[in-house]
């Protein structure tokens, strides 16, 4: 069941939106309620945590920016042609992007944005005492997506300034803090909001965070970081909390609508599977929020990927690197991949099947194993129910779901020599009864290692995962002793954005 919930009240919004960015602060209206008024309230309070939620599904960040930094900063993509827009086409090719590129731009803006929101929060709620429970839920939910913004920013930026109360004044700017301490804030944020957060909601607070989330954040930042003993104790919590979904692809459908606003297919979100999703709704109106701030109750919840990724516009491909890793009869391959010839519309009640040709589909070609056709992304897309040349997409995004869990758990054990125990993990994710694939049973280190490897490039493919995976890999010299790197040359940390070292004089 989609929930509607995080649709964001405007009062909140407008209170909140007023201090979020530290470049324009104190432009109040004064006919309206100001921060200092407002937030007496749990209920008030939770408007203020919706408020960051906005944000993380804005275009500034999941709706678009943020699928596209990871997917093209990883190896799973190629351009679909010359109608890959430059800054996106920068990112892909060139090992060192300038720091004027306009989605890492869009990247630093939302996530700070997101923080200072969640900050707001956090100072407002020791001084609200109407609904303890209410308040102590939503300060979990705030410290998680604060958590959340800072991996992405530590992870993709390396030292980056923090800020951990409201910016109110033009002057708060800070310098930069080196990662190891940003590791420690967002460490110290998601295990206070593990122990905050239920463990699950009603329908009507689907895509808040649990605990559970918090947990499986909290896990992959201890990865990234490099302490497997602490990632492996803390994912181990959720083992018997989630299970796997039988069938794979209900991890990437959802809701969808008909061009005339019908519904098409309702989806299997938030399902056994599903730890964490940010929701989006299909108006079937051919909408989305090109002011990319996600705001007002009447704007449009979509995101733009089934459009960027999919066959009309074309901008991307599957890389061959991605075509290759995947074993013959794998059935994931089909599943995550259309091409030349695949059934489109298999699951629409009102249209029958047609079969893709290469006049369909609207990018270069691709080789698998030495045959070349057109192909493009079918996870996260829409034409297995409608095929419309101009639809943005209502799946909700997956960003945390358990199968990474259990792969997480075998990279755990394989960093620490116990390939047997890797195996067991990787083993449940290829039993699924859809995927059904051989078991492995590496016997070394080095051979887990790079069973790991291969079932998350596989499993994960174009979830943005790859991309933080590689970073990990890449500076713990798995590349090329165990595989050969997707993007040599790659620079692993991001230039901050030339507009905030203009603006910052703390960064000059």
């Amino acid at each position: 069941m989609k929930s509607y919930t995080i649709k964001m009240s405007l009062l909140g919004l407008a209170i909140i939106g007023a201090i979020a960015c530290n470049k324009r602060l104190n432009v109040l209206d004064e006919n309206n309620p100001t921060s200092e008024s407002y937030f007496k309230t749990a209920a008030e309070l939770q408007n203020g945590v919706n408020a960051v939620y906005s944000i993380l599904r804005s275009g500034n960040m999941i709706a678009r920016e943020w699928y596209t930094l990871h997917d093209m900063r990883g190896g799973e993509y190629n351009a679909g042609g010359e109608q890959l827009e430059a800054p996106r086409k920068e990112l892909l090719v060139s090992p060192t992007p300038a720091a004027t590129n306009s989605v890492i731009t869009s990247i630093w803006t939302g996530c700070y944005h997101m923080i200072n929101r969640a900050n707001v929060v956090l100072a407002k709620a020791p001084d609200v005492t109407d609904n303890p429970g209410l308040r102590d839920r939503i300060v979990g939910e705030a410290k998680f997506l604060r958590g959340w913004a800072y991996f992405e920013l530590v992870s993709q930026w390396g030292d980056v300034p923090v800020y951990t109360e409201p910016v109110t004044s033009p002057t708060q700017f800070q310098g930069k803090t080196p990662a190891a301490d940003i590791y420690t804030l967002i460490i110290n944020d998601l295990t206070e909001a593990a122990a905050a957060l239920p463990s699950e909601y009603g329908a009507s607070d689907n895509g808040r965070a649990t605990s559970g989330a918090a947990t499986a954040l909290l896990g992959r930042v201890q990865i990234q970081k490099g302490d497997y003993g602490a990632a492996k104790t803390a994912l181990l919590n959720l083992v018997g909390q989630y299970s796997l979904v039988d069938n794979y692809q209900w991890n990437f459908d959802g809701d969808v609508a008909n061009d005339d606003g019908t519904a098409a297919f309702g989806g299997h979100e938030f399902n056994d599977e599903s730890i964490f999703e940010v929701v989006f709704v299909d108006r079937g109106d051919g909408s989305f929020n090109w002011g990319y701030n996600g705001e007002g109750s009447t704007s449009a919840l979509a995101n733009a990927r089934t459009q960027d990724w999919g066959k009309t516009w074309g901008n991307t491909i599957p890389s061959n690197r991605l075509l290759d890793e995947y074993e013959a009869n794998d059935p994931r391959y089909k599943f995550t991949i259309w091409e030349e010839g695949d059934l489109i519309l298999t699951g629409s009640s009102s249209q029958s099947p047609v079969a893709l040709t290469a006049a369909d589909i609207n990018t270069t070609t691709s080789v698998k194993n030495g045959v070349t056709k057109k192909r493009f992304f079918r996870k996260y897309n829409i034409y297995e129910w409608v095929n419309s040349g101009n639809h943005y997409g209502g799946l909700n995004q997956r960003l945390l779901r358990y199968a990474d869990v259990l792969l997480m758990l075998a990279e755990c054990e394989a960093e620490v020599g116990t390939p047997g125990q890797a195996a067991i993990y990787i083993n449940q994710v290829r039993a699924r009864p859809s995927v059904n694939m051989p078991p492995v049973a590496p016997a070394t280190k080095e051979a887990a290692l790079r069973a790991v490897m291969h079932e998350r490039w596989v499993e994960l493919a174009a979830e943005e995962i790859n991309n933080i995976d590689i970073l990990r890999w890449r500076k713990k010299g798995y590349f090329p002793s165990i595989m050969t790197d997707p993007k040599p040359g790659q620079v692993d940390m991001l230039p901050i954005p030339a507009n905030e070292i203009s603006a910052n004089p703390a960064l000059q």
